[in-house]
């Protein structure tokens, strides 16, 4: 079980997380939406331990969360221009026994030996998580993991976050994209003014768009119909 207990993340005089108190059972898939500015980011570097909070706690099978508890793949990760894919992945340590280069290759169909300066949006974002993948984490946070990339890659990261929980494993992922959330998540929580204000089960998936964008619906048949 992971327990959030009053956890606030203050910016300066910006409240981000606002003394937010859940629980999240392990071994799920969970789908973090919620818009620009919304809090996914620092709830995630929360999490992870790599930004600390103002206030309050998270516990991890009722002890305080580690860094090494998560693989975290970030919106923007960093990766050193002149080396190649397999020196990068040479980087992180394997952990996983059951991590198969060759195979997870193939399956990617990643050019590890050509330089990463070379690769486009959804090569890297494939390259990052197979390093994360080369560590045995009970707990994976996938930050805008479907931003810019193809609907082959789209796919191939839905496939490896449905093996992970098959394995075990609990998956965090935000996503400005519902579609991927709805086929592979077991409930999606929206991030709204530093809390989590809705939160939507599978059964529930049929109205959620409906329900997020309700205001918007109402506002543009009063502006956009006369505008345009």
């Amino acid at each position: 079980m992971i327990r959030i207990k009053g956890l606030t993340v203050n910016y300066g005089k910006n409240v981000v997380l606002n003394k937010l108190n859940i629980e999240f059972p392990l071994n799920n898939i969970y789908g973090i939406v919620g818009l620009n500015g919304s809090g996914k980011t620092t709830f995630f570097n929360t999490i992870s331990t790599l930004l600390k909070s103002t206030t309050g706690e998270i516990l991890f099978n009722d002890r305080e969360i580690r860094l090494e508890d998560t693989g975290y793949l970030e919106t923007g990760n960093f990766f050193y221009s002149r080396i190649t894919g397999n020196e990068y992945l040479n980087i992180f340590r394997q952990t996983n026994e059951n991590f198969k280069l060759d195979s997870l290759q193939q399956f990617t169909k990643l050019p590890l030996d050509d330089l990463i300066e070379t690769y486009s949006t959804g090569m890297k974002k494939k390259l990052a998580l197979l390093a994360i993948l080369k560590q045995d984490k009970p707990l994976y946070l996938l930050d805008e993991p479907f931003n810019g990339i193809d609907m082959e890659t789209n796919k191939i990261i839905e496939l490896i976050v449905q093996a992970l929980n098959e394995k075990g494993r609990t998956v965090f992922i935000s996503s400005h994209i519902l579609d991927p959330l709805i086929r592979i998540c077991d409930k999606i929580y929206f991030l709204e003014e530093g809390n989590f204000t809705k939160t939507y089960s599978k059964d529930d998936y049929h109205k959620m768009e409906d329900e997020l964008f309700e205001d918007l619906k109402v506002k543009a048949k009063s502006i956009i119909a006369d505008s345009v």
